[in-house]
């Protein structure tokens, strides 16, 4: 059934209702910088207690200070000032007083090492649960994804103590029932029997199990091996972090694991395969405080 249109001096109505709202064409530039300048304050600090603004608690709050703006309104105001009030991204303070002279000293290791010279990057993946889902996941079908139960068995946790070889890709190590100094040591004995000739760097954060007096006397025992740590909070300059995060992703995320010994099996044949299939990272991070031309290379691929 078709809608009776008229036209009269208040604007034009169809079924009583404007088919041009007023609002949404009617707000003034400065009208739109106040919407938007009240979405860049924190509720709290206009009386309002929440957290974050939604479209309708700011269309409320700048009716309140004169605006008359429906929701849809700050909604497009919104959309076109790139501000999403519903969001937040977190991130962490160094507190290293060495940050810059340490992340330096890693990024040069990633450019300006010379090709003859390994670089493996270590940490440990720990806390890896081996869980076992209660009930089969009911496989994909059109217009409808996997879908799993919640419910699930735990089995216990292993930890992967894992080297990444920056210039050549592979992931590899060993895992383990625990993570301790000694641990530690016994995965730079497999970086040192993997790799028996030529001088090497290993990058690792500042846990404390990679700073003990064994780790000390195994790098003395060893200086073809020098080490380089990353700046406190800054993990993600270790290569081995993305590796561990793809990791992550393709096995613990959807696995299903009846015992820790399914989970072993699982990860070392991921990184056998891994091995097989990927390729070094390409690594471009440069500090904006560098100049043009420090620590450059001719390419951003290890």
């Amino acid at each position: 059934m078709a809608c009776a249109v008229s036209r009269s001096g208040s604007g034009e109505q169809a079924c009583g209702c404007p088919a041009v709202r007023a609002s949404a064409l009617s707000l003034s530039a400065a009208d739109c910088a106040r919407v938007e300048a009240e979405a860049c304050r924190p509720p709290k600090d206009a009386g309002v207690p929440v957290t974050q603004w939604s479209c309708a608690l700011l269309s409320a709050q700048v009716l309140r200070n004169g605006i008359e703006a429906s929701e849809s309104s700050v909604r497009r105001i919104l959309r076109r000032a790139a501000l999403q009030p519903h969001r937040q991204k977190m991130w962490l303070t160094s507190q290293d007083d060495e940050f810059r002279d340490k992340r330096d000293d890693v990024l040069h290791v990633y450019y300006d090492t010379p090709t003859d010279e390994h670089i493996i990057c270590l940490d440990e993946k720990t806390g890896m649960q081996a869980l076992e889902r209660r009930y089969a996941d009911l496989p994909m079908r059109p217009g409808q994804p996997v879908r799993r139960e919640f419910e699930y068995i735990r089995h216990g946790t292993l930890t992967l103590m894992g080297a990444f070889d920056v210039r050549r890709g592979k992931l590899f190590g060993f895992v383990s029932e625990d993570h301790n100094s000694l641990t530690f040591v016994d995965l730079l004995n497999v970086v040192d029997a993997c790799y028996p000739e030529g001088d090497g760097h290993i990058i690792c954060d500042n846990l404390s199990a990679h700073d003990t007096d064994d780790v000390l006397d195994w790098f003395d025992e060893h200086p073809r091996w020098k080490r380089h740590f990353t700046p406190k909070h800054a993990s993600w300059l270790n290569q081995i972090e993305c590796a561990f995060s793809i990791l992550h992703a393709r096995v613990l995320a959807r696995g299903s694991f009846v015992s820790k010994d399914e989970l072993r099996e699982a990860l070392y044949a991921y990184m056998l395969w891994h091995n097989q299939t990927d390729q070094p990272f390409h690594w471009t991070y440069r500090p904006a405080s560098w100049s043009t031309n420090r620590g450059r290379t001719s390419g951003g691929r290890n």
